[in-house]
Parts: C-alpha cells; sequence; structure tokens
C-alpha cells in the first residue's frame, strides 16, 4: 500500500492536531538534555575531584570509594533518565498520537481487550497454555476482511508465559476449505499435518509448511515478500501463520509491545511515521496478495 495515502490523510487531518504534543516533545527534550549535561558535569567533578585528591597522602581511605561511587551513579544517572523519559514519551504516542492514524485505511478503533483462546487452539500454532492477557488491542475493516491487532501474551498459571508479541487476526469473506500452518524454523513444531515444500527455495529455508490438505495457492513470492516485510516491520523474533478455513492469525513473538517514534523525530514530519505507517500498511498488503490468489 503507498504510503501517500497516510502522508496526505496526515496533511489534512493530523498536522493541524499535532502542535501541542509537537510542544511537550520539544520541552521534554529540553529537560532531558539539561538533566544530562547536569548530571555528566557532576561526574566529571567527581571523577577531577578523585583524581585530584587520590594523591594526597592525609585522605581518609573511605573518601576515594565515596567519590568513585558518586561518579558513577551520575554517569549512570545521565543515561538512565534518557531512557525512562524515551519510555514515558512513547506511551503518550501510544495514547494520543497512534489514535490519529487509525482511520484512514481500515478505520481502526480501539477494541476490548480480548481473553478469548479459541482462535488461538483453533491454530495448532501453540499447546499447553490456559489463559490469554491483551495489552493492547485494535479492529478495523479492509476490503471485507476484519482485523484484530493486538499485544497478546498466552500464559500457563501463575505466571509462565509461552508467547508474548504481536498477534494479528484477520477474518476473510471466502474459505479455503483447509487448515495450513507456516512457522519460522526457530519456533516450537506442533503440526500433525503433512510437510509441505513450496517451490520457494528462500522461504524453504527459514519457514516450515504444513496443510491438512495440497490445497495452499495462496503461498507465492508475492507472499512470502510480504511474510519478510512483516517480521521486519515488527521486529520479530519468531513467526508463525495459521489459516484455518476463513481465519488467518498471524503471531510474531517479540520482548517489547507494539510501539513506534522517537524523542529526537520532530511529529510534524510524515516521514517519521514511517515505521508506524509501515506495520499497517504491510497487513494490507497481505489481504490484498491473498484476496487476488483467492480470484482464480
Amino acid at each position: 500500500m503507498d504510503r501517500a495515502i497516510y502522508y496526505k490523510y496526515f496533511d489534512e487531518n493530523i498536522l493541524p492536531n499535532i502542535a501541542p504534543i509537537e510542544k511537550q516533545r520539544q520541552s521534554i527534550v529540553r529537560s532531558v538534555f539539561l538533566s544530562s549535561f547536569i548530571m555528566i558535569l557532576c561526574g566529571v567533578a567527581c571523577a577531577w575531584l578523585f583524581i585530584a585528591l587520590s594523591t594526597r597522602n592525609n585522605l581518609t581511605i573511605l573518601a576515594l570509594p565515596v567519590i568513585l561511587f558518586l561518579m558513577y551513579v551520575f554517569f549512570i544517572k545521565s543515561i538512565t533518565n534518557a531512557i525512562v523519559k524515551g519510555k514515558e514519551y512513547q506511551k503518550k504516542l501510544m495514547n494520543e498520537v497512534l489514535p490519529l492514524f487509525f482511520k484512514p485505511v481500515a478505520n481502526f478503533k480501539y477494541w476490548e481487550k480480548n481473553r478469548d483462546i479459541s482462535t488461538f487452539l483453533d491454530s495448532g500454532l501453540f499447546r499447553d497454555f490456559e489463559a490469554r492477557e491483551d495489552d493492547f488491542s485494535i479492529f478495523g475493516i479492509y476490503k471485507d476482511v476484519n482485523i484484530t491487532l493486538n499485544d497478546t501474551k498466552l500464559i500457563i498459571p501463575p505466571n509462565k508465559t509461552i508467547f508474548k508479541g504481536v498477534a494479528i487476526q484477520l477474518e476473510f469473506p471466502k474459505s479455503i476449505d483447509n487448515h495450513v500452518i507456516l512457522i519460522s524454523k526457530n519456533e516450537k513444531i506442533y503440526s500433525n499435518y503433512s510437510q509441505i515444500n513450496p517451490q520457494i527455495d528462500e522461504m524453504n529455508k527459514f519457514m516450515y509448511v504444513f496443510a491438512k490438505n495440497n490445497n495452499v495457492k495462496f503461498i507465492n513470492n508475492d507472499l512470502w515478500n510480504i511474510i519478510k516485510r512483516m517480521a521486519q516491520n515488527y521486529t520479530a523474533k519468531g513467526f508463525s501463520l495459521s489459516y484455518n478455513n476463513n481465519t488467518v492469525l498471524i503471531c510474531m513473538r517479540k520482548k517489547k509491545p507494539l510501539s513506534f517514534g522517537f524523542l529526537l523525530k520532530p511529529l510534524t514530519k510524515p516521514q517519521n511515521y514511517n515505521d508506524l505507517i509501515d506495520m499497517f500498511s504491510v497487513v494490507f498488503d497481505f489481504i490484498d496478495c491473498v484476496q487476488i490468489s483467492q480470484s482464480f
């Protein structure tokens, strides 16, 4: 999908509303630089004091370790302060800026956090889990396909997590009358279906494909290229996909929740949202690719 759709929507609908948040970003950046600069100066002062006093014979034995400790505290504080403020800013982007990008294509909206595990059980991608927790969930519709995008954890009570990452559920109008599983070779394999090797050499190096029957015409080079982009855009550490009749479930393992943006990037430049736009657009491209294959 062309980014121009989002760029045009940004100029017409988002940019007028983003100015107050951009001023807050600039204020945060100034405060971070100032506080970090002060902490660094204090650390340098401690380092200078340590060197100066270490040559004196009348210094007590406890003074040097204390000064050295304070030096490290100031230097570490200068770094952690920037990290903490950066994380707080990303939360602000998720709460105040992300919703501004929901409307132009799929008209996304926040969705009720789901605890239903039936789709995950039916997918055949996971075993031995008893509960699901969604930290974030949005719902939209693109070309008659229902899209649910979640930050999800699958757990075994009380606290064993077997999956943490992004889960994308797509409900297509048509069924393929099959159950197909694609799973990266660094993930655990559970399928009892027959293994299939599509005529895509690169894909066979990195993915296993299992299917209930041989109706896998939607798997082609275009789809493989989209899967690679999707894994890259979502910084996935592991990738698994289930296409069960009319429902696709894509699960991408990752440590950090869905996020975008960076404290030092101005909010008024549409190109600075490319990482966010790409996360949406690759889902739309996946849907387009599957629907094209269904039309033959």
